[in-house]
């Protein structure tokens, strides 16, 4: 996820045998990220993701190669 690989981690997410839990948990990293932040960069953060809009549909899965 560091590198921002999002097809890895929808892999991790998807292959968890507790996707809940894991969202969860990245969920609770997000917030004690976003604690240590000042206050204007979070406004700039939220702003930008409001301009953003929803994130893009996913690809579909391509055929498993035989």
């Amino acid at each position: 996820m560091r590198k921002a690989d999002h097809d890895a981690a929808g892999r991790l997410l998807r292959t968890s045998s507790d996707p809940e839990a894991v969202t969860l948990n990245l969920l609770r990293m997000l917030g004690v990220y976003l604690r240590g932040e000042a206050s204007d960069k979070l406004d700039h953060f939220i702003n930008a993701s409001h301009r953003a809009g929803p994130p893009p549909t996913p690809r579909p899965p391509l055929p498993p190669l035989t």
